[in-house]
């Protein structure tokens, strides 16, 4: 007689541990990476010092993060997810209420480290793996709209925070008001739903994870959820770990790209070709083409999770063919100053844009298996979140020195060589699977 087996089906613990992560990403993540220019000048003209002592936090911010990486990797594996993601909720709290208290410069240097502890917790960490757990069916489409929430949260959040600055920004103290709404929203974004609303695997609370099949009769506990994976000493000896660490560290430059197309339009499109007399129309839009590269993220961060979970392949050809028609448009639309054209190479560009945080984990979950993902994926992230720390000075200076043909013409062979290595990983991985791959329980990882 036929097993009778059935799939598990969407329900409330699984919105619930999946809105866990949006709303973490939408308020923490959101304001962290898309919202602290709002009071670097402001702050810079109160304290009489250089804005770039200032934005220098964002830098520690970036190295904590990779310092942080296998340490809350080795916790995850090793203590309740709630205790670890919540204390980092507490974290990001304290640094921006503080932060609306500070008088002296260094006070945000330390602020930034305790960021970075957050930031790799709740935007890297905890919701690539919570939710590679939590669903078998759609994973792709929930990984994208989670990060897509970091688009969602920077657009509406910067709205917000202009309004509380207001007028008299340069000459008021109002970025503190600004900070003490930051780390209110972050109380109230983080902690309730990590204490409260996350768990480890569905395992935990009798259930399986979205689409998995339920054998009749099957005990669904967490020391029955039977995991595979390969050996973390295993995967460092492989060559294609290094390569999909390469891979990550071009999808990241690829990621801060966008951070310089304001510069590009001030500079180029913005102003009478030949001089650097402003154009006002024109200068009088220079947030438009960023505000579109925010959208389009939000957008190619939820299409490349749904493609990525139909085929890996899909995913990366979509992504690099729209990566290099964006630059293009960008680059050729500035230029000649067609703004359609330019805006909608700024749109199109979000699907490359998506990689580095939907496309990379899910490319690590599918070559190294789910036993060990946590311990695995955060080793990936050091060199990639360190390139990150790095890369944003480093492509000004390629501009400086060489010119924005070449800035553009360096983004189109980066996003060549991702599509190169992460083909080359992952069939190799794959094929590597059969032979590599053990088994082992939630609880055994304890």
């Amino acid at each position: 007689m036929a097993e009778n087996v059935k799939t598990q089906k969407f329900t409330v613990r699984h919105f619930l541990v999946l809105f866990t992560c949006m709303i973490c990403i939408f308020t923490s993540s959101a304001i962290t990476f898309s919202c602290p220019g709002l009071a670097y000048r402001p702050v810079s003209m109160q304290l009489g010092i250089q804005v770039s002592d200032v934005s220098l936090y964002m830098s520690f911010v970036y190295l904590f993060e990779v310092i942080f990486s296998p340490i809350v990797g080795a916790l995850l594996e090793k203590f309740d997810v709630r205790i670890i993601c919540t204390l980092a909720g507490v974290f990001v709290t304290a640094a921006y209420l503080c932060m609306s208290q500070f008088t002296v410069i260094w006070q945000w240097y330390i602020a930034g480290v305790f960021i970075g502890f957050s930031q790799i917790t709740l935007l890297w960490l905890m919701t690539a793996g919570v939710l590679g757990r939590w669903f078998k069916k759609k994973l792709g489409f929930a990984l994208g709209l989670s990060y897509a929430m970091t688009g969602a949260g920077g657009a509406i959040l910067n709205i917000v925070g202009q309004i509380i600055l207001g007028p008299n920004l340069l000459v008021e103290e109002t970025w503190r008001n600004l900070y003490m709404v930051f780390g209110v929203i972050c109380l109230f974004g983080t902690i309730p739903w990590t204490a409260l609303c996350l768990r480890n695997a569905p395992e935990d609370v009798g259930l399986k994870a979205y689409g998995a099949p339920i054998a009749e009769g099957e005990d669904v506990a967490e020391e029955h959820a039977v995991l595979k994976g390969m050996e973390p000493k295993v995967a460092y000896t492989r060559w294609y770990f290094y390569v999909l660490i390469i891979a990550g560290c071009l999808m990241n430059i690829c990621d801060i790209y966008p951070q310089h197309y304001t510069n590009f339009y001030q500079g180029v499109v913005a102003v009478i070709p030949g001089t650097q007399t402003a154009i006002p129309e024109l200068m009088a839009i220079s947030g438009t083409l960023e505000a579109f590269s925010m959208v389009g993220m939000m957008i190619g961060k939820i299409c490349t999770g749904i493609l990525e979970s139909k085929s890996i392949q899909l995913a990366l050809i979509v992504g690099i063919v729209t990566g290099v028609l964006g630059i293009c448009g960008i680059w050729l639309g500035g230029y000649n100053k067609i703004l359609p054209i330019l805006f909608g190479g700024g749109l199109i560009y979000g699907f490359i844009y998506a990689f580095v945080t939907t496309l990379l984990p899910h490319l690590t979950r599918q070559i190294f298996g789910d036993l060990h993902y946590d311990k695995i994926y955060s080793v990936i992230l050091i060199p990639v979140n360190l390139v990150g720390a790095f890369a944003a000075s480093g492509l000004a200076l390629v501009n400086q020195m060489f010119g924005w043909d070449f800035f553009f013409i360096l983004d189109i062979v980066v996003m060549i060589l991702v599509y190169i290595f992460c083909t080359l990983c992952y069939n190799a991985g794959k094929r590597d699977a059969a032979e590599k791959f053990v088994s082992g329980t939630l609880a055994s990882e304890k």
